[in-house]
């Protein structure tokens, strides 16, 4: 039965010279709004739990996506040109570039997971990535595409083995292509990739709408959800045939893949994720991801099969809710940013009529147009398990696993806000798993310079790694368990005994002053080490080292080295300058 339609009552208010115009709730709608920002800021605070920013030198420079743990203890880093870089854990928590992999040749492919197999071993390493072969207005490549074709279905994920003690890539193989990387800009994409505890490979796919219907702007691409667009989906691997890659573009593409076909092995998990850039299994066995929500002045579709802004779902779905669902053309206000604890087959409020999903997030409480007066959420909505507010743009996603702080951190969420360009950290908890603490994680010495996107930690150590895409770097943070921690970072795992010094020195010098004075001394940025001109005395170096130059262009290094490894590179630098006979 359809509901009754009443005209809707309008309320004029004059404001500064401007009209506004308010439909029947919208007034108080919009007063909730104008404070949204505000009141979605963590409030808890989480004490003794602190980390010591580290910004490392310029061999960890690169824009990197995704951060990943492997089981040769190494951190391996996507760059979002497709190439993959191997970085040497130090006993500092320093990052030294090993290998950098290139799966593509010199091709660029803008890629975004990358996921480690679990049949991986420290010598047999196997990862997958997402990746398209289409740009973005976020970067540009020498090598793409002059023209884009908005038909081209192309999001592609890869599976590839790479060498243990090489640069080598052993093998890549494209597992799944065509998936519907397509829409308004190219904007959004096939996301972060992780298994699960069951064997399986989910990730995010990306909508190619703001709100369900096409965007239709002027200058801009036609687009249109797919059947597979906005979701979570799930691969199981073992499903695979023998010849690959898969094809996975459905019907309303053109194709025929059926994900609704029992043995099909690409399934939809879950719908409604507008943009979800990362997932993680926590160890209490729930999938959480960030959302990116829509930007306002978009279009939603409507369940009125007379409507023009219909589309009929896909056949394998029987539609049994309301006919009535209005479109709204120009649907206000900005949708915030979520959280969601992401349960199979649930719904998490971005339309897409192809799976009969015509209302947005939670319907008439959060769009003011008066064509949604009335209208309730979907039937099989879930809801949201923490509210980030407009424009925050969360991204990268990690549970904090090491027992450091007396495990006070353990079992928490790590979020990265590129937005905000910072972190914060939320608990799950209470009956329902969803997030019943957060904490502003500037609090806990976790401040981010620029576009925070993706975070992982190193159990053993329980350090931090963030990916800053803007700074085009990758930031380690250290947990301070006691203040001695903080003044020499690599104080507990460093071997007691040093058999040789100098070797040392050499080393400390590699990591932290090569970049400013060359690798042998001679001068770059830095002034030259090997000549007899000394701006501060020769003998006065211990002191430069530990105090930086009265200037501010050389940094103190009290605070990071220790009074011996200062020694260390003394007598390193010092050593540099005996083959020209000082």
């Amino acid at each position: 039965m359809k509901r009754n339609v009443i005209k809707p009552m309008i309320f004029v208010l004059l404001v500064g010279g401007s009209l506004l115009v308010f439909y029947p709730n919208r007034l108080t709608r919009y007063a909730k709004r104008k404070i949204r920002a505000y009141t979605t800021a963590p409030k808890g605070t989480l004490e003794a739990v602190l980390f010591q920013k580290i910004e490392l030198n310029e061999g960890v420079k690169g824009q990197f996506t995704s951060l990943v743990m492997a089981p040769d203890h190494k951190l391996y880093a996507s760059a979002i040109d497709g190439k993959i870089m191997r970085f040497l854990i130090l006993p500092t928590g320093n990052l030294v570039l090993e290998h950098t992999f290139k799966p593509f040749g010199e091709a660029s492919k803008l890629t975004i997971g990358l996921a480690l197999d679990p049949d991986s071993r420290p010598d047999s390493l196997i990862f997958w990535t997402t990746h398209s072969e289409t740009p973005t207005t976020w970067v540009s490549f020498p090598d793409a595409q002059k023209a884009l074709d908005n038909t081209n279905w192309a999001g592609s994920i890869s599976r590839m083995h790479l060498s243990s003690s090489t640069d080598q890539v052993l093998k890549v193989e494209v597992v799944l292509k065509d998936l519907p990387r397509f829409g308004p800009n190219q904007e959004n994409f096939t996301n972060s990739i992780l298994f699960g505890p069951d064997g399986k490979l989910y990730f995010g796919q990306g909508a190619n709408t703001g709100m369900g219907w096409c965007d239709c702007e002027e200058n801009q691409q036609p687009s249109r959800e797919a059947l597979l667009s906005g979701a979570i989906l799930c691969l199981d691997p073992h499903k695979l045939p023998q010849e690959l890659p898969l094809s996975v573009k459905t019907p309303d593409g053109g194709g025929s893949y059926d994900p609704y076909g029992d043995l099909a092995p690409l399934k939809i998990y879950a719908t409604g994720l507008r943009n979800a850039y990362d997932l993680v299994w926590h160890s209490n066995g729930q999938l959480y991801a960030t959302i990116n929500g829509s930007g306002g002045n978009e279009n939603t579709p409507s369940s009125d099969p007379k409507s023009p802004y219909y589309i009929r779902p896909f056949p394998a779905i029987d539609y049994t809710g309301p006919r009535d669902i209005p479109a709204v053309i120009g649907a206000q206000p900005d949708q915030n940013d979520f959280m969601a604890r992401v349960e199979q087959n649930g719904y998490y409020g971005h339309p897409n009529p192809l799976r009969a999903e015509y209302v947005l997030n939670h319907g008439d409480a959060d769009v003011e147009n008066h064509e949604y007066n009335g209208v309730a959420p979907d039937a099989n909505f879930r809801g949201f398990s923490y509210d980030f507010g407009p424009h925050i743009a969360p991204t990268g996603l990690m549970e904090y696993k090491s027992e450091t702080f007396n495990g006070r951190l353990k079992g928490c969420l790590i979020v990265a806000r590129l937005g905000r360009n910072d972190l914060v950290v939320v608990r799950p908890g209470g009956e329902t798993l969803d997030i019943e603490n957060d904490y502003d994680g500037a609090t806990m010495g976790l401040e981010v310079g620029s576009g925070p996107l993706d975070v992982v930690e190193d159990e053993e150590s329980g350090n931090l790694y963030v990916s800053e895409f803007g700074n085009r770097t990758i930031t380690l943070f250290h947990p301070i368990e006691k203040e001695s921690d903080r003044l020499v970072q690599d104080k507990m795992n460093r071997p007691k005994e040093i058999k040789d010094q100098l070797e040392e020195g050499r080393v400390i010098y590699e990591q932290n002053c090569q970049i400013c004075h060359g690798a042998e001394g001679q001068g770059a940025i830095g002034p030259n080490l090997m000549d007899g001109e000394w701006i501060y005395g020769k003998e006065k170096m211990v002191q430069t080292i530990e105090n930086g130059s009265g200037k501010g262009t050389m940094p103190a290094w009290k605070h990071t080295l220790s009074t011996n490894e200062i020694k260390w590179v003394e007598s390193y630098v010092l050593s540099l300058g005996k083959t020209e006979g000082l």
